[in-house]
């Protein structure tokens, strides 16, 4: 018997009992990497709690149960169904691989079910392509971090290691959104990049440019300006070019 695991289902056990007694909770889905097999050592219980659409309120939050944390979130299926929605707009599916990866621990009215069934939609549909505006706006931005980056290193700055990984993230965030790829957390990236178990489970689609995927590796190993540069490069490259010497954006007055 797997101790360890045996544990975390105990205290799962005795955290959900106070919640599956309340006529306002429908259901409860187990999520996370306890859920999918990717636990390790320090992995906490992430629980999705959903509540009846009479509901006025969400809450979220952290209990120990015999040195097991627990984290949960507790919202009304409406409220689920608008970060679905919310979050599309924003390159982003993290409410619906929640729910999709979710093994369902009680389901009182079905409604466990329905939103799986629609987060497996949500996760199928395409994110919106950026205007040109964004585009411009997104590459002198790179351009600029990374002037910092190469001016940091060369004062010897001890805040290069930070911005150098800041430049990092916002390459492969800025790229992503070009690319109508999903921006997944910043924790979950190098397996995403590195793990195809991880990547399969988390229902990541491959990244659709192994060049970028290899340089973005290869610039977190190395941690050097010119590592940072090539990838910076290559996002320029695939974003139609662009040259500092004459860069000018004229846009429309907001008032």
């Amino acid at each position: 018997m797997n101790t360890a695991k045996n544990n975390w289902q105990l205290a799962l056990e005795k955290f959900l009992e106070e919640w599956e007694e309340k006529d306002f909770v429908e259901a409860a889905l187990l999520t996370g990497s306890r859920a999918i097999g990717t636990d390790t050592l320090y992995s906490d219980v992430d629980i999705y709690i959903i509540l009846s659409d009479s509901v006025e309120w969400r809450e979220r939050g952290n209990k120990v149960i015999d040195g097991v944390l627990i984290e949960y979130f507790a919202n009304p299926s409406r409220q689920i169904k608008h970060y679905f929605e919310k979050e599309l707009k924003e390159n982003n599916r993290s409410t619906a691989r929640i729910v999709a990866v979710g093994e369902i621990l009680f389901d009182k009215t079905g409604i466990a079910e329905e939103l799986k069934r629609e987060a497996l939609n949500y996760m199928r549909k395409p994110f919106q392509k950026p205007d040109e505006v964004w585009i411009e706006i997104a590459k002198y931005g790179l351009w600029d971090m990374l002037d910092s980056v190469k001016d940091a290193k060369e004062r010897n700055d001890p805040s290069f290691s930070y911005l150098y990984h800041l430049t990092l993230n916002r390459a492969f965030e800025v790229y992503s959104k070009f690319l109508c790829v999903e921006v997944s957390a910043a924790s979950k990236v190098y397996r995403m990049f590195t793990e195809e178990k991880f990547r399969k489970a988390y229902l990541f689609e491959p990244f659709p440019d192994e060049k970028f995927v290899a340089l973005f590796l290869s610039a977190m190993h190395k941690k050097t300006v010119d590592a940072l540069e090539k990838i910076i490069l290559h996002v320029f490259e695939r974003m139609r070019g662009f040259n500092i010497d004459g860069w000018r954006l004229k846009t429309k007055t907001e008032v």
